[in-house]
């Protein structure tokens, strides 16, 4: 029975997710998430186009639920901790994707973001340590690390979108140099991760990828103090992780 209702969770909320995304377009009330982001977002938000990780990320978290439905039991009990956490990752996304469209992009968004990527990245480290010994792991470690990535640099995205919103925006001067300390706190959040997972390739993908679409963006709006520190955080993290991973195979 318990397996039982940690594979329903599972199910449920890996699909709740990108759903939960929709509501707005199908309710026709609040705003788009697109919309809360273009009007609270800063240089902190990664290019438009960074976006589409989502997709690859909710594919992700679908197959593991879907794998987990299908297992007579968990192996271990550490993989039932595994799963305990990503749905409550995949709950926190649920809930910051309604709270975005209906609330805004407040501290009650920044607060479930962060509980997500909390979440996410204690998934991460947990399948890693037991990713040797069962499938179940190895696929968590594969599938929550990329969303545990993504979730570390989009926290900071919330913050400096939540100070946006509740407290109005900077002058251009003081935005960038609030802007280059987010970056650097991200960029030292994700290397941190990138060691404490081990090096999990998924994980510093998918925060490499964050940082690049900051740097990408900032770029393109001639804001080159805020580009740099993401190109150097985004090596950091490389540099990070494939000493990790070489360490792995000594």
């Amino acid at each position: 029975m318990s397996h039982r209702m940690e594979s329903l969770a599972l199910l449920f909320l890996s699909i709740a997710q990108p759903v939960a995304g929709w509501l707005s377009h199908f309710t026709h009330r609040g705003k788009t998430i697109e919309e809360r982001s273009d009007a609270a977002g800063g240089r902190v938000t990664p290019a438009k186009g960074a976006f589409a990780i989502w997709g690859p990320l909710f594919a992700g978290n679908v197959a593991l639920a879907v794998r987990s439905f299908f297992r007579s039991r968990f192996e271990t009990p550490l993989n039932r901790w595994i799963a305990w956490l990503s749905a409550t990752a995949f709950a926190g996304n649920t809930a910051w994707g309604v709270q975005a469209q209906f609330g805004g992009l407040g501290w009650p968004s920044f607060a479930i973001i962060s509980a997500s990527a909390i979440a996410a990245s204690a998934a991460t480290i947990a399948s890693e340590r037991a990713a040797m010994d069962t499938g179940f792991a190895r696929l968590a470690a594969n599938t929550i690390g990329p969303l545990a990535g993504w979730l570390t640099v989009a926290t900071f995205a919330n913050l400096e979108s939540t100070l946006n919103e509740t407290q109005g925006r900077l002058p251009e001067r003081a935005a960038t140099r609030r802007a280059v300390a987010l970056v650097g706190a991200a960029s030292a959040a994700a290397t941190g991760m990138a060691i404490a997972t081990r090096g999990n390739p998924g994980y510093a993908a998918a925060a490499a990828w964050g940082l690049g679409g900051v740097m990408l963006r900032n770029q393109r709006e001639s804001r080159p103090e805020v580009a740099t520190a993401a190109t150097i955080g985004l090596c950091t993290v490389a540099v990070a992780t494939l000493f990790c991973r070489r360490r792995l195979r000594a």
